[in-house]
């Protein structure tokens, strides 16, 4: 059962089709992206939005309807970006259970294009904290969980759906939280987080029963 208040949670924005719309948004995502370095999520509004993207209110809201829409849409565009590099990350390797290595790279790739995304943090925070944000993660989260068990499946077969199913959340979910913290606490050793995460991953999925 969903928590989301239904005035707030947005139904799946259309893609603009014409070029000038497509440019608007751009406009009006970027200059959200910038203002959450700046101001943080609690303090940005439509208005400073609007200011900063140099577009009335009227122009934002043919696309969105609050500011919460327009995180929707900068939540999905930086979760869409971070699977397809672990997509891509996944293609290149031909074992079904990475070594610490390449898990800590995988983890070390995600880190930097997320770090590279303006307002990333921001964004992450609120796609845990806000009821209104909250099923942009899961939904994204569930997407990767499906990938990988049908890479599994794929590639050593299945004996137990759920059981793996379950284990490749537990990684998705702690890649992506280690992802959080490192942005969040950036004098933290990376490359010892990094590795320690991988060998957590690595054990997980490398137990005894790896094979189920």
């Amino acid at each position: 059962m969903s928590s989301i208040p239904p005035a707030l949670r947005s139904a799946p924005r259309p893609q603009p089709q014409q070029q000038r719309s497509t440019e608007t948004v751009g406009r009006i995502l970027d200059a959200a992206s910038a203002l959450l370095d700046e101001v943080g999520f609690d303090r940005l509004t439509t208005n400073l939005i609007c200011q900063r993207a140099g577009l009335t209110p009227p122009a934002l809201y043919r696309h969105f309807a609050h500011k919460y829409a327009v995180m929707e849409e900068l939540g999905r565009r930086l979760m869409e970006a971070q699977n397809a590099a672990l997509y891509g990350f996944l293609a290149t390797q031909a074992q079904l259970f990475l070594p610490v290595p390449a898990l800590a790279a995988m983890l070390r790739g995600q880190l930097e294009l997320t770090r590279g995304q303006p307002g990333a943090r921001w964004i992450m925070r609120s796609l845990h904290s806000t009821p209104a944000l909250v099923h942009v993660r899961l939904e994204s989260h569930q997407s990767v969980v499906d990938h990988l068990a049908a890479r599994h499946r794929a590639m050593a077969g299945m004996a137990a759906p759920d059981v793996v199913a379950r284990r490749y959340r537990i990684a998705v979910d702690a890649g992506y939280a280690i992802v959080e913290l490192l942005l969040d606490q950036p004098m933290l050793d990376e490359e010892a987080v990094l590795l320690d995460t991988a060998r957590m991953i690595a054990g997980l999925l490398e137990g005894p029963d790896k094979n189920r």
